[in-house]
């Protein structure tokens, strides 16, 4: 791949049951062969006594470029833990309001979906589109004014004859292009 951009693409990963995922542990797999591009900064093992330090992150965002979260979709919401983050990261004296550190930063979303894509529909299942059910994050996002870049959506993953371990490890080498295509 080499050097496409001047500063990492950081990946803040959630996931409750990280040791258990499928697709999540399998896109970690895959960044991991770029670390000269890609800083994996999972939320779960850099705070495992559960004390997010937002001195810490805010580090890790200003001295790195485009900022992606890495979820599953958790009751048609990010993960408690990633709701955390936001509450503890994105402060009023540091990502809003007095201070915008975060502007014009690019931000995406790679969410895993346990439903197929048909049932984020207006006639589907769960009558709405993924995005719809996150768009507190988008908010938040207008709100610091990051540059919202859209999401790399994986869907239908409780299915395992369907979605395969072939499949998915097809859908981590895209997400590494999507990953390419989207770095400052």
């Amino acid at each position: 791949m080499g050097h496409y951009m001047d500063k990492k693409t950081v990946v803040i990963v959630d996931h409750p049951n990280y040791s258990q995922s499928n697709v999540n542990r399998r896109f970690c797999d895959e960044m991991r062969k770029y670390p000269d591009d890609i800083l994996i900064h999972n939320i779960q093992s850099v705070y495992p006594t559960g004390f997010i330090d937002a001195s810490k992150e805010h580090c890790v965002l200003e001295n790195n470029g485009t900022i992606v979260l890495q979820f599953p979709l958790y009751w048609f919401n990010c993960p408690p833990k990633m709701k955390e983050w936001f509450d503890k990261v994105l402060t009023s004296n540091w990502a809003f309001k007095e201070a915008y550190h975060l502007e014009n930063k690019k931000i995406g979303m790679c969410i895993s979906c346990g439903s197929e894509e048909a049932a984020y529909t207006a006639s589907g299942r769960h009558h709405r589109k993924v995005e719809d059910y996150l768009c507190n994050i988008l908010h938040a996002f207008e709100m610091c004014r990051v540059d919202y870049i859209g999401s790399f959506i994986t869907y239908g993953i409780n299915d395992t004859e369907i979605v395969t371990a072939d499949v998915i490890g097809q859908r981590a080498r895209e997400y590494i292009e999507w990953l390419k295509s989207i770095a400052s």
